[in-house]
């Protein structure tokens, strides 16, 4: 019988070059997008990564370009999204970081009910594994720490802003559209304190100095400029001619 050559023991070199890209983003989204050297990438690869062999990890990319095709098309269902949503605004914000305890759930909650009678105020619980986050106007905070109570307090952010994308209905069967915008975010060094997501609603609460960067970044996305109609026809126009 002819002998089976055993598998290769740890990961070849096509599993390394696909974690390489997962790793980098911005990498991903050239091989998307079709804008990518092979080659250059290939020797990148094999140089962080120590492998031997250049033809085997270009032809991974290759491939993992081919599997990635489709998500092009997904973008597109994302900005569809994106650009049927508004965006809401809300300065002077905070956050308590609180102990995850139900005490604590129940001493808010007393405090929320008279509160939240007027339905323009901001405060939001939202519950995890080590700690309860309660994000509220700033004002509210003189009448939610003391009926918290110090001892379940961890710490208290203050100086914040909230930017709410709303979206339409179908953004609950699109998947990607939450990441979509937090990397945008990311991608012009906008940090994030807390990223909440409810039904349609999407809200990033970043420090108000990043309020008008954040802003510009997810409005760009909301309403892309038109492109200017001589840019279109310089484009369309066949080289040599105006």
């Amino acid at each position: 019988m002819p002998r089976i050559p055993p598998k290769p023991e740890g990961p070849t070199a096509a599993d390394i070059t696909r974690r390489y890209i997962d790793e980098h983003p911005s990498i991903r989204d050239c091989l998307a997008w079709d804008v990518v050297n092979f080659t250059a990438l290939a020797r990148k690869i094999l140089e962080e990564k120590g492998l031997k062999n250049e033809e085997a990890v270009t032809v991974a990319c290759r491939r993992y370009q081919r599997q990635m095709q489709q998500e092009v098309a997904q973008d597109e269902r994302i900005l569809q999204v994106i650009r049927g949503s508004r965006i809401e605004v809300r300065t002077r914000v905070a956050i308590i970081a609180a102990r995850n305890d139900w005490e604590a759930l129940l001493r808010v909650d007393e405090a929320a009910g008279e509160l939240l009678k007027d339905r323009r105020h901001l405060l939001q619980l939202l519950q995890g594994p080590g700690a309860l986050t309660i994000l509220l106007e700033d004002d509210l905070l003189n009448s939610v720490v003391p009926s918290l109570g110090k001892g379940y307090v961890i710490d208290i952010y203050r100086g914040l802003a909230a930017l709410t994308v709303r979206s339409p209905s179908t953004i609950v069967r699109t998947p990607g559209v939450l990441a979509f915008l937090a990397n945008a975010l990311a991608r012009r060094g906008i940090n994030c304190l807390e990223i909440v997501s409810s039904h349609t609603d999407s809200t990033f609460v970043l420090d108000e100095k990043d309020l008008l960067g954040a802003f510009q970044v997810l409005g760009d996305l909301v309403h892309p400029h038109p492109q200017p109609a001589d840019e279109r026809v310089r484009r369309e126009s066949p080289v040599g001619h105006p």
